[in-house]
């Protein structure tokens, strides 16, 4: 039998590893943190996860369209997939954006609301938390309405096809194809907006011109209705035309008269019907002189007066000529605007879903896993160089 003296000396060797007792003080904190850490960061979120995504959250429904923006300056193959965006037609890319972006705006959320329809969608009672409206989460205001509805609504334009897609969902399959219908008339409308403001633009300008153009040769043709009136002149080349042929007669007469001279003088020098055809050609002499006076002589005369009404003809020639390139090119504008309206071509229309496709519960579990073990790896292994370092 060991004496009692032997016992204690066992017990004092057993006693020596006692400075390795602080490990254990740290290693227990750690393990009760991690299992902390555990429920906290992984088990408590899953849990949530599932119980919303299978019990708590209401099923929703999805209705897609597809179109896409054409235009009919080019003919195009209707059942040619690639020749959307390739071969059929005009790039309408800019005007695709514009109907995408119409169709997250607060006007189309307006528009397709107007019997509150989309307001009683999200009002409807057992609706879950995250999905009614308003509601503490959502908020009540018109802006929170309108950044709820976004969470409703995808749309996405395709640049290699020019196809816009756009999903609706609602929780019921006849309400999420209805707004889908909604969306797809609004986004029409919105496309002849386009066109009507792209024919204004092509337009105006042609119109203003041809209006230009048009007070321009009236304003012209007045003045010289003015010139007429004050000159005495009814149309400058019969005038002309009648004094120049008064002339001609006149001095037709003079030549008559010469030549009788003449012969008078050199057969009858002495003959009393000299002095007759002397005082004839005088008188034909200072008619001609007159009449030539008259039509381009002082202030009085014909030449002078037409002036003013040929240098009128010559910018009524100007304006009328003006008049028909501006007549031309409104109707050139005309044409450019009816061959370059655009139209939505439908591809796919709202469709009635069968079933309902969200949330996606179990894709939800599985990325809420995920995400909780990474950052419970992140943070136990930070925790554990901490606890290290001590």
């Amino acid at each position: 039998m060991a004496s009692p003296d032997a016992a204690r000396g066992l017990v004092r060797l057993d006693a020596e590893p006692a400075p390795d007792a602080p490990a254990d003080d740290i290693t227990t904190p750690f393990r009760r943190l991690r299992r902390w850490l555990i429920a906290l960061v992984f088990v408590v979120p899953v849990l949530a996860s599932a119980l919303y995504n299978f019990v708590i959250a209401t099923p929703r429904y999805a209705s897609e369209i597809a179109f896409v923006v054409r235009s009919s300056q080019k003919p195009h193959d209707r059942l040619s997939i690639v020749s959307l965006g390739q071969g059929g037609g005009i790039s309408t890319s800019d005007d695709s954006e514009a109907v995408t972006a119409y169709l997250k705006s607060r006007d189309m959320l307006d528009t397709i609301n107007r019997d509150g329809l989309v307001t009683r969608v999200f009002a409807r009672r057992g609706l879950d938390p995250m999905a009614a409206f308003p509601s503490l989460l959502a908020g009540d205001s018109r802006e929170d309405f309108y950044r709820h509805f976004q969470a409703y609504v995808h749309s996405d334009f395709d640049r290699a096809t020019d196809i816009i897609h756009v999903r609706v969902q609602s929780f019921t399959a006849v309400e999420a194809r209805e707004i889908a219908r909604r969306l797809l008339d609004a986004s029409e409308r919105m496309v002849n907006r386009l066109n009507q403001r792209a024919q204004a633009n092509i337009i105006s300008g042609a119109e203003r011109d041809m209006a230009d153009a048009s007070a321009q040769v009236a304003s012209v043709l007045a003045r010289m209705n003015a010139v007429r009136s004050r000159n005495r002149i009814i149309e400058p080349g019969l005038d002309a035309g009648a004094s120049i042929k008064l002339q001609s007669g006149t001095a037709a007469q003079l030549a008559q008269v010469e030549v009788q001279l003449n012969q008078t003088l050199r057969s009858a020098p002495r003959s009393p019907l000299i002095g007759q055809l002397q005082s004839r050609r005088s008188a034909l002499r200072n008619q001609l002189a007159r009449q030539i006076g008259a039509t381009a002589g002082g202030n009085g005369s014909l030449a002078n007066r037409l002036n003013d009404y040929e240098a009128l003809v010559a910018r009524r020639e100007i304006a009328e000529k003006q008049l028909m390139a501006a007549s031309f090119q409104l109707v050139n504008a005309r044409d450019s605007a009816s061959r370059q309206q655009l139209y939505l071509e439908q591809i796919a229309r709202p469709n009635l879903p069968d079933e309902a496709r969200y949330p996606r519960s179990w894709l939800n579990l599985l990325l809420t896993v995920l995400i909780c073990s990474g950052l419970l790896w992140i943070i136990v292994s930070l925790a554990e160089l901490v606890f290290d370092d001590e």
